[in-house]
């Protein structure tokens, strides 16, 4: 059981190297546990690590493996223990970085990656049927297509759209078409120039064929027909509900609790999975199998921020929280209550708004899911519609 962690974020500018040479005065401080942000492989440059795009990699930016184990050896040496920050709800919805995301966008729904996200390949919208949107685009698609900002690239071994840092994979149905443009060897993808006569509309038609649709990214807010993280389409998120999912999600991390590497783990974004509890569940398991060899019992927290009223379930099988409760009891000391009415008074008089916190923040949610989240209301929505379609009693 921890008794102080002290959390080090890790990046490409503080490494496992770098976090190594801490150890002994973070020891000297009274600290027991090293508490890690995500380790896995993230982004180039990332400056978080919550962009994952390998699960089953440690980050080569922040040493790797080796670099790891010698961080975990020179803390263990240090009587210093270690928990990681591991993030199964999303990862980075990059095509260049993220190989499941990148087989998806290639292969449709016949990727072995397409169930790893929750994708409507039967959306509404005709357009989308069987294809993902990829609202990665600054400007209106047929403004980028005319500014040639989308060129089409090939190596010999693959071919991709290259746009800006992005590189989005074409389609194997799509390569003949590719390969008659002419001057595929070159890799220069000649045929798709839209500065050339007929260019821009062989650009166009090739586009078309893709088990993706390029759009501006503000079309995300009502368009989008798969998951992300809140209203950021650069991270999309993960069916960790599902048993291959889980698999190769955690793999890695079962493997260092195996390896005697780690103590415990921090659960970013809990309440965004399909089933918090069963998930908790799930990891208290695995994590305690893989731990029992050295009879040691693995510490799980959550990142859930616990409404007023509400209590940390016990049949979720964890060992708290990661303290925001916590905070606002601290908070809470260190407010005077008497001041409450004064401040109401002046916050009414900047605002002009008079109404009750609670009526606030109903607001505010309404407003969120009318601009921000318009595509994940009508989803629950359609599914909710035909939930009660399927019963006789509530079909109509």
């Amino acid at each position: 059981m921890p008794r102080a962690t002290a959390r080090l974020q890790l990046h490409a500018g503080f490494t496992f190297a770098d976090a190594e040479r801490q150890v002994d005065y973070l020891a000297s401080l009274g600290v027991s546990h090293l508490y890690l942000s995500p380790i896995f492989a993230a982004k180039p440059g990332s400056t978080h690590g919550y962009d994952v795009t390998d699960f089953q990699q440690i980050n080569p930016e922040l040493g790797g493996d080796a670099g790891f184990r010698a961080l975990a050896g020179r803390a263990r040496a240090a009587g210093l223990g270690v928990i990681i920050d591991i993030v199964p709800n999303h990862m980075a919805a990059s095509s260049t970085h993220n190989r499941w995301w990148a087989d998806v966008l290639a292969r449709g729904a016949e990727s072995p990656y397409a169930g790893h996200f929750d994708i409507d390949w039967h959306s509404p919208d005709p357009e989308l049927h069987g294809k993902v949107l990829l609202p990665i685009l600054g400007r209106p698609y047929w403004e980028t297509l005319q500014a040639g900002e989308i060129a089409v690239r090939s190596d010999g071994q693959r071919h991709w759209l290259q746009y800006g840092e992005h590189e989005v994979p074409l389609s194997d149905e799509s390569m003949a078409a590719f390969d008659a443009s002419g001057d595929s060897s070159s890799g220069n993808g000649s045929g798709f120039d839209t500065a050339t006569p007929g260019g821009l509309e062989r650009l166009h038609a090739l586009l078309e064929q893709q088990n993706y649709r390029l759009a501006w990214w503000r079309t995300a807010a009502d368009e989008l027909n798969w998951r992300r993280f809140f209203e950021v389409s650069e991270l999309v998120a993960v069916r960790v509900e599902q048993p291959q999912v889980f698999d190769d999600v955690h793999a890695l991390v079962l493997r260092l609790a195996r390896d005697g590497l780690i103590d415990g783990v921090r659960v970013d974004h809990v309440d965004g999975l399909a089933d918090p509890g069963g998930y908790c569940q799930q990891l208290r398991g695995h994590l305690n199998a893989a731990m029992a060899a050295r009879g040691a019992r693995p510490w799980i927290v959550i990142e859930k921020i616990l409404a007023e009223h509400e209590t940390l379930r016990t049949e979720w099988q964890i060992d708290g929280t990661t303290g925001y409760d916590f905070m606002d009891e601290v908070g809470a000391v260190l407010h005077d209550g008497a001041g409450e009415t004064a401040l109401t008074t002046l916050w009414q008089q900047v605002s002009g708004d008079s109404r009750e916190y609670g009526d606030q923040v109903r607001e505010a949610r309404r407003h969120l899911l009318s601009r921000f989240l318009v595509t994940e209301f009508e989803g629950a929505c359609r599914r909710l519609h035909a939930c009660a379609r399927a019963e006789p009693a509530t079909r109509d």
